[in-house]
């Protein structure tokens, strides 16, 4: 029998919940999970309060990196890659943390091996973690769903063998040829192995889980199980212990079946005229919107920007500006970025290597920007007048990225939440872009809120035509009588209704990001709190807050030159203004003018970011979210 199973306290009975999750019984989907508690998640760990990095290292990592074969994990380490990888979780290395102002970072638990390989990196970490811990530094605990380095696994427990997950062939599925399987995430006994490594990691003092390669193919199902069943055992623990997922495009909503959501789907941002294709503009905007929606503003939201302009992320470093548009891009969208240091640029850091310095001091300037002026980050409610309502296919990304280009500021909602008439009744306009299916709540909402509510639905070529339910021989589209449309005869150009208030709009088909934006403004009828002058390179974001009455106006520039002069206009009496910028400009002192109808801020400079802190007088701004 495997070490992990004659543990007595594996045989602790569970609740009722995880018993049902582990065993093999369909879940009740009516069953509350403990884990999608808001109260489940600490203080410390909620919107604008932590400032996260991927912080990878030890010696199963660097096997991990030699076994994958990854750019300079040779056996020879001709570059002093995996020695460095090794000695990671050396306690002086805390120190660069401390540097960069980090106050999250993961680190590798278990990413693969035997238990009996990887007890050597979890005597480190057990060290690492406390050290961290008296810097005020949380950690959370890297683990892969699956992975199985089959030829060590096999050599320590034999009976692993038997947890491989088969394809259609019968065969092994692969990670990666030829050294990692896929385990069978659903296996009872790969299930015991991965709650014991859990429970030994919150032993440890980890204050959350990380995990990887959750990965479509296992099925929603079983990644829900495999869930619950680690936060029970690790609730246990700690009762405000965070787990997150690794989720790529096509399983972003993946997200709300847990208390934390990450991905690491980002790109190099920045405005390149090399670019042979597309814009110049590289910008995140859309992927950030669509995950903090995920995360329904309890869940703490963070992302990689694991692409570049060029190279790969193991051997191309971003500049320091640029990681510094990075982390301010993911603050202005209130998600946290997490830098990215394996390879060269923790090798380089390893041995004090001035550029890569530089670098960790880049970063460190902006997140102490963001550590000081913390109150203006937390508790962030939308104000933006338009949303998109999407399905979970994660098709809409892209294109959202694209869209966020013509300064078009909206929420992101999902189909699979409850219309709620509080929050419809935020929006102007309602943009559903291909999405199915519908429930009949939702199509009874949304015809309400046009109605009544003044609002603008605009229906994007077959959105709405699939319910829930199994569709019947005379289904037909759910918004069908709002649009005027059946699917036997479907208008070939824009068709515009008006109906009650409001107004319904029928797309064929799905049109350039530029044109949607020009779409859209009319309809928003003059309604935003706030409008920033538009700029080729500059986007921008507002939240309100409550209590200080304020809003926050988040001013990014992706050319990262020095603008002058940004006009903005607020629709509510201005009492004073204040300008934080960790670019150190020399001028941060804004004029206000009362305008007819709305008051005017100048902005006198912008190089890449600015955080423009606007206080109303009269009456609060109220706009509920979820």
């Amino acid at each position: 029998m495997p070490y992990y199973l004659v543990r007595r306290h594996l045989f602790v009975v569970l609740t009722w919940t995880v018993v049902l999750a582990t065993s093999g019984i369909a879940l009740d989907k009516h069953t509350p999970r403990p884990i999608l508690d808001p109260a489940s998640v600490p203080s410390w760990f909620q919107t604008g309060r932590f400032r996260a990095a991927r912080w990878d290292g030890g010696p199963i990592e660097a096997e991990k990196g030699r076994l994958s074969g990854w750019p300079n994990y040779t056996a020879d380490d001709p570059d002093g890659v995996l020695r460095a990888t090794r000695d990671w979780y050396n306690p002086k290395t805390v120190e660069f943390l401390q540097i960069a102002h980090i106050n999250w970072a993961w680190v590798t638990w278990s990413n693969g091996f035997s238990p009996a390989t990887e007890k050597e990196q979890w005597a480190l970490l057990a060290r690492y973690i406390a050290a961290c811990h008296k810097s005020n530094i949380r950690v959370a605990a890297y683990i892969s769903s699956a992975n199985i380095f089959w030829k060590d696994m096999f050599k320590e427990l034999p009976a692993s063998i038997a947890w491989v997950e088969r394809d259609f062939h019968g065969g092994p599925v692969y990670y990666t040829r030829p050294n990692r399987y896929m385990a069978d995430i659903a296996n009872p006994e790969w299930l015991e192995l991965q709650k014991a490594r859990i429970e030994a990691a919150a032993r440890a003092g980890a204050d959350a889980v990380w995990i990887d390669n959750t990965f479509s193919n296992h099925g929603e199902e079983k990644v829900t199980r495999l869930i619950d069943a680690l936060y029970a055992a690790a609730s246990r623990i700690n009762p405000h212990f965070v787990i997150m997922s690794n989720y790529n495009r096509g399983i972003y909503t993946w997200g709300r079946l847990q208390n934390g959501v990450t991905t690491e789907d980002g790109g190099e941002p920045g405005y390149y005229e090399d670019r042979s294709q597309g814009s110049p503009l590289v910008v995140n905007a859309g992927l950030l919107r669509y995950n903090y929606a995920i995360g329904e503003g309890w869940r703490p939201v963070s992302a990689e920007f694991g692409g570049r302009h060029a190279g790969d992320r193991m051997t191309t470093p971003m500049q320091p500006r640029k990681w510094q548009l990075s982390i301010a891009e993911c603050a202005m969208y209130h998600v946290s970025l997490e830098p990215f240091f394996e390879g060269l640029f923790l090798r380089d850091l390893y041995s004090h290597e001035p550029g890569a310095l530089e670098g960790l001091r880049a970063i460190g300037t902006y997140n102490s920007f963001l550590e000081r002026h913390e109150q203006y980050y937390v508790q962030p409610q939308s104000v933006a007048r338009a949303a998109i309502l999407s399905d979970t296919t994660d098709t809409v990304v892209p294109y959202l990225n694209e869209l966020s280009k013509h300064h078009l500021n909206y929420d992101v909602l999902f189909n699979y939440q409850a219309p709620r008439e509080p929050v419809l009744n935020r929006y102007k306009v309602i943009v559903l872009p291909n999405t199915n299916p519908l429930s009949k709540d939702w199509c009874a909402a949304l015809e309400k809120w046009v109605r009544e509510n003044s609002g603008t639905v605009i229906a994007i070529q077959d959105a709405s035509l699939f319910s829930p339910e199994a569709a019947l021989p005379d289904q037909d589209f759910g918004l069908g009588p709002l649009l005027g449309i059946s699917r036997r005869s479907l208008p070939e150009s824009m068709q515009v209704t008006p109906r009650g208030k409001g107004h319904a709009i029928y797309l064929p088909g799905l049109p350039p990001p530029s044109e949607l934006a020009s779409l859209v403004r009319p309809y928003l009828e003059n309604s935003e709190l706030v409008e920033v002058e538009e700029r080729d390179a500059v986007l921008s974001n507002a939240a309100y807050q409550a209590a200080p009455r304020r809003i926050v106006l988040h001013l990014l520039n992706y050319r990262q030159d020095r603008q002058q002069g940004l006009h903005v206009r607020v629709k509510r009496p201005v009492r004073t203004v204040e300008i934080f910028s960790p670019d150190n400009l020399g001028n941060a002192q804004p004029v206000i003018h009362e305008r007819s109808g709305y008051y005017e801020i100048l902005v006198p400079e912008l190089q890449t970011y600015d955080l423009v802190a606007i206080y109303l007088r009269g009456d609060a701004y109220s706009n509920d979210g979820w």
